[in-house]
């Protein structure tokens, strides 16, 4: 497969570009070069103007921007909220910085302690006392700062649309790692997509398409990949550069009931039991395990030790429910896993897993 891309022509043959009186563009005036807006810094002396240049121009120790905005927009991503609040407007008409020394010295440290390293940069602010502070607070402290503007605990931030769909095929041991290619169409529900206009259908990908990253998925403008749009993936018609964050009861239906997610428990659940071993409980920590990276408690081994037991009660009462709670199931070696009780009630627990608001957030 091969990527087109753009070449700037050689200097002699450059097409000149004029300012057209009045907008018409059979009304030329005067040639114009290639330069930046006057209101910013100047481009490096000796620098051509070109692509070179504008990128000489980015990096350059003297630009007061760039550095910056890409600082405050990486500790948006862990905070929630970046040290300049206003993304989108970096100017005298957003909001001032809330710690500006701080952002001056991550943004310093960023180009001459890192070189530009973005996971650097990431690792610095991930290790500070900062970030791990827990998210717990008085009611004192939230009165006072409900924002947590004044960084007095740690942050808590739910994940975005396709990191919530991500992370729930990566535990199940189902997410593609393939990179490039031509965008998929993972499940959804049925009549969502059809156009009454054209007969286009949605046909959901097999295979590994059907479990590639988020970011590939197909999206159409008119309608939109429901469980993405559901945890506030913005639209493409408009560039959106922070998104405002949302808590629906219609998030938890998705990732109950969604065919991707559903999927994902019942191949976490095969993992479950392939690597938790013949006993129930080695089964259930094992799952934890997976989802949270650490083992649960006596507490909450019990409540899910009861989920099972009911789980697993219902399944063994109800043939025809257990294999249609299967049916869905398109992954690799999908029959391995049921449809047995045992397995569905283990998806059941797994279902649980992938939704508990340790998971959720971060």
């Amino acid at each position: 497969d091969r990527t087109p891309i753009l070449r700037e022509r050689p200097a002699h043959i450059r097409r000149i570009t004029h300012v057209f009186n009045r907008g018409n563009w059979l009304d030329p005036a005067e040639a114009v070069e290639p330069d930046v807006p006057s209101s910013l810094p100047p481009l490096p002396e000796g620098a051509p103007r070109n692509r070179l240049g504008l990128a000489q121009w980015l990096v350059s120790p003297a630009n007061p921007l760039t550095a910056r905005v890409t600082v405050n927009r990486f500790w948006q991503q862990l905070f929630g909220t970046g040290l300049v609040e206003t993304l989108e407007d970096f100017g005298t008409q957003g909001e001032r910085p809330s710690h500006p020394a701080l952002l001056d010295h991550l943004a310093l440290r960023f180009m001459h302690v890192h070189g530009w390293r973005v996971k650097a940069l990431l690792r610095e602010i991930v290790l500070s006392a900062t970030y791990r502070q827990a998210s717990q607070a008085s009611p004192e402290l939230i009165e006072r700062d409900p924002q947590n503007r004044l960084l007095a605990r740690g942050p808590r931030v739910r994940l975005t649309a396709e990191q919530v769909r991500d992370q729930a095929l990566a535990v199940s041991g189902l997410l593609s790692d393939k990179r490039g290619g031509p965008s998929v169409m993972p499940p959804q529900p049925e009549g969502i997509w059809n156009s009454p206009y054209n007969g286009e259908q949605w046909i959901a990908s097999e295979g590994e398409d059907r479990y590639r990253r988020a970011l590939y998925t197909y999206w159409k403008r008119s309608s939109p990949y429901p469980s993405l749009l559901a945890f506030d993936a913005p639209m493409r018609d408009v560039c959106v550069s922070r998104r405002i964050p949302t808590n629906t009861p219609l998030q938890a239906l998705v990732t109950l009931n969604d065919p991707v997610y559903v999927e994902a428990a019942q191949a976490l659940a095969r993992r479950m039991r392939a690597e938790g071993g013949d006993s129930v409980d080695g089964r259930l920590q094992r799952g934890y395990r997976l989802v949270l990276m650490r083992p649960p408690d006596a507490a909450t081994l019990a409540e899910l030790r009861g989920l099972y037991a009911d789980a697993l009660t219902h399944f063994r009462a109800d043939e025809a429910a257990r294999v249609r709670f299967f049916q869905t199931a398109a992954y690799p070696d999908a029959s391995a896993a049921g449809p047995e009780a045992e397995d569905a009630a283990l998806a059941v627990v797994a279902n649980a897993l992938l939704n508990l608001d340790a998971v959720l957030m971060k």
